[in-house]
């Protein structure tokens, strides 16, 4: 299908975006704009790059397959630079990752920039890193290997040292309408409604800007100006930056705060309408130009606000918004499960996250870049719990190491009173840390496993955060550095120590991570969970193709409701030991 009959078939799904997003504009005036931008950057697209659209506008579910197995890194703590990381791309294969994330790729801001979040070029890669001709080099080996390579695009700010933002510093009407400025009374009264992300690093949601006569939307850090997306010229250039991005090889998108792009007086300025009309207008314009791109959605939300990020009928027929959406939120179950020795919470989040639209599916994963944000399983969890505050407060506790808890956690953002967030590497916090003797080491290593097979069994794209594979533990070098030390996540992000590969952890959790994705994929799971019912507390039963997964989140045995054949160990079994997991053939 060339460009133009793509044009015609999708261009309605875009432009009534458009209409809904900007109806006091000239509609005749932008759908000319973006249409001339997508023919120019389909030209210039490669063959290569068109051969892949072709392949998977053949095979539209390619990404929803039990082989789907991603991986998440920063370059520079994976392999240097985009070369070095390059030069790993076996361990990557050898792991049987079909999707990679690399982190904060792109021109990040001078000084500070929130780990590269704060973006000053949307089409430059961060210089210390390497050029875009090395990014290309590697989408090309990448894709040799069957590997997608995914970058993350800041859509709700940019550094305030973009281009935009000095032009806009320096008195241009253009792009001064690419930020929101307000006095200090307006300023006062937003504060007064809106949630605050860092309310210790960078507390309120404005920053004093002398040059730009006022105050300066900022709801992440100071230095990271919001856009103003009811200015159609920001869609425009933010679309033209993601085509162009599409065309040196980057074959999916990480949409970084989505849920915050749009704002509106009375409201908390998160999750509304507006918000999924953009990135579904993205989402049509890359289906023109370069339909072998995928779009994610980092929406750290509550279970329930998560389905329109997939897509939605507003009267028009179906209209798909992301491809794939985080499932934070058994992320976050998964720990409280730990904790509390209960698959209560995770239960009910595998029930939630079934019924996807066709052409979607979950990102799933046991630990990640950014912290263990509690307040996310709140509305989950209200609804079994009357007091659910408190029980998440006793759930990070312990996995901050309070009396006789195994974990190594660190509070994020607060001393731990407050209910935020928690830092920590997936082995400190599962106890391999803690671990003095065999015994204990051998619990930490279950967990560990436990929550690989929570991810992996629940049918999304599972992604596994660097190092994991190896079992590193909490860097607390991290606070000896004055530019990070502020920063409380970067203890979770250590460089990777391929020396540790080779240690007895590492090896035990790379074999059990193989036989995890040999069994999803000789299950044919993948896709949104179904619960299985199990008659112990401790237990949480998932469907998973046509097989029967059961973790135990507890320190005791527990039988199973019916016998069989153990995938991961070969033998019948009857019971999962203590923090186990068994993968059951047949029967789902």
């Amino acid at each position: 299908m060339t460009v133009e009959r793509r044009l015609e078939a999708i261009g309605p799904r875009l432009h009534r975006q458009l209409g809904r997003l900007y109806p006091e504009h000239d509609q005749e005036a932008l759908r000319q704009q973006v249409e001339t931008l997508l023919r120019e950057r389909a030209a210039e697209r490669p063959a290569a790059l068109q051969a892949l659209d072709a392949a998977r506008r053949a095979d539209p579910d390619w990404f929803v397959r039990p082989d789907m197995l991603g991986y998440s890194t920063y370059v520079d703590r994976f392999g240097g630079t985009v070369a070095g990381l390059a030069a790993h791309v076996d361990h990557l294969a050898a792991l049987g990752v079909r999707y990679l994330h690399v982190l904060a790729l792109l021109k990040g801001r001078a000084g500070d920039s929130d780990g590269g979040f704060a973006v000053a070029d949307y089409l430059a890669i961060e210089p210390r890193l390497g050029t875009m001709a090395d990014v290309e080099r590697l989408a090309e080996r990448l894709r040799a290997a069957r590997i997608s390579l995914c970058v993350d695009l800041a859509l709700n700010h940019t550094a305030d040292d973009h281009a935009w933002a000095k032009a806009a510093r320096a008195g241009d009407p253009f792009y001064r309408a690419f930020y929101m400025v307000v006095d200090d009374a307006e300023a006062a009264e937003r504060n007064a409604e809106l949630p605050q992300v860092f309310p210790t690093t960078a507390p309120g949601n404005f920053t004093h800007v002398p040059e730009m006569g006022g105050n300066v939307w900022t709801t992440f850090y100071p230095f990271q100006w919001d856009l103003n997306w009811r200015n159609p010229q920001v869609f425009v250039a933010i679309l033209d930056a993601a085509l162009r991005l599409a065309n040196h090889g980057i074959e999916a998108f990480r949409l970084d705060s989505t849920a915050f792009l749009w704002k509106q007086p009375g409201t908390d300025c998160r999750n509304l309408p507006q918000a999924h009309h953009i990135v579904r207008g993205l989402r049509a314009a890359l289906d023109i130009v370069a339909p072998a791109t995928l779009l994610k959605a980092e929406a750290i939300v509550p279970t329930a606000f998560v389905p329109p990020y997939f897509g939605i009928d507003e009267g028009d027929g179906f209209e798909p918004e992301c491809h794939l959406v985080y499932n934070n939120s058994l992320m976050v179950a998964g720990w409280v499960a730990l904790a509390e020795q209960s698959a209560q919470l995770p239960a009910a989040i595998v029930a939630a996250s079934g019924g996807l639209p066709s052409g979607a599916n979950w990102l799933s994963y046991a630990r990640c870049h950014d912290d263990i944000g509690w307040g996310a399983v709140l509305g989950d969890l209200r609804a079994i719990d009357a007091e659910p505050e408190a029980r998440l407060r006793a759930a990070a506790a312990f996995l901050h190491g309070t009396g006789d808890s195994w974990a190594r956690g660190v509070p994020f953002q607060s001393d731990g009173a407050a209910l935020h967030g928690t830092n920590g590497t997936l082995a400190s916090l599962a106890g391999l840390e803690a671990a003095q003797d065999d015994a204990a080491r051998e619990m930490a290593l279950r967990r560990i496993t436990l929550l690989n097979a929570l991810s992996i069994a629940s049918g999304g794209l599972a992604t596994t955060y660097m190092g994991d594979e190896a079992g590193l533990l909490n860097d607390y070098d991290y606070a000896g550095d004055p530019e990070l030390a502020h920063e409380g996540r970067w203890i979770h992000r250590p460089a990777m120590d391929w020396w540790a590969l080779e240690t007895p952890a590492a090896l035990r959790i790379s074999d059990d991570l193989t036989a995890l994705r040999d069994a999803r994929i000789a299950s044919g799971g993948a896709g949104a969970p179904t619960p299985i019912a199990t008659g112990d507390a401790a237990l949480l039963g998932i469907a998973c193709g046509r097989d029967r997964v059961f973790l135990n989140f507890g320190d005791r045995e527990v039988a199973v409701p019916e016998a069989g054949r153990d995938r991961l160990s070969g033998a019948v079994v009857e019971a999962v030991p203590a923090w186990g997991v068994v993968w059951l053939e047949g029967g789902a």
